[in-house]
């Protein structure tokens, strides 16, 4: 394993605390000004960016992973017929990066949307929504054996 991608390996493994904690953030604050109806526009907007640019940084290290460093998908690139018969490969290749661009997709459409409502609570409901579905792809893609990758939690 080359220096270069266990260091990128580690940043994109300690981001994923960062977006999962700017999450849990932004969806507490949203549930509890959403259920109060009570305005708190900014932590909404404040947990809502740093969300949005935990997942575009965690992005970012991934396509440099998954382009150039990852001996997983350099190993599926050479041949992507028989490795798509191996569960683990397939879901490095196809499966985790196909739900993160799709859940960092919705994401970023929600945070554009919510920029176009009329009012407070359609923006909180927008937000809510949006990343809310994002944020379960995202779940779902991470290698923790929900599917049929399993990685270490904590890398140091």
């Amino acid at each position: 394993m080359s220096n270069l991608y266990y260091i990128f390996l580690l940043i994109h493994s300690w981001n994923r605390w960062i977006v999962l904690i700017a999450a849990l953030v932004l969806f507490t604050s949203l549930i509890i000004t959403l259920s109060k109806r009570a305005q708190n526009n900014k932590a909404i907007k404040i947990s809502s960016i740093t969300f949005l640019s935990s997942v575009h940084f965690q992005l970012l290290v991934g396509i440099i992973l998954y382009f150039f460093l990852s001996p997983y998908t350099q190993i599926a690139f050479n041949d992507f017929g028989s490795a798509m018969g191996n569960s683990e490969l397939r879901f490095w290749a196809i499966e985790h990066t196909l739900l993160n661009l799709i859940g960092i997709t919705l994401i970023q459409v929600g945070y554009s949307k919510s920029k176009k409502t009329v009012n407070d609570r359609a923006n909180q409901k927008t937000l809510l929504m949006w990343m809310g579905l994002g944020f379960i792809l995202i779940i779902l893609a991470i290698p923790m054996g929900l599917m049929s990758a399993e990685r270490p939690w904590m890398r140091f």
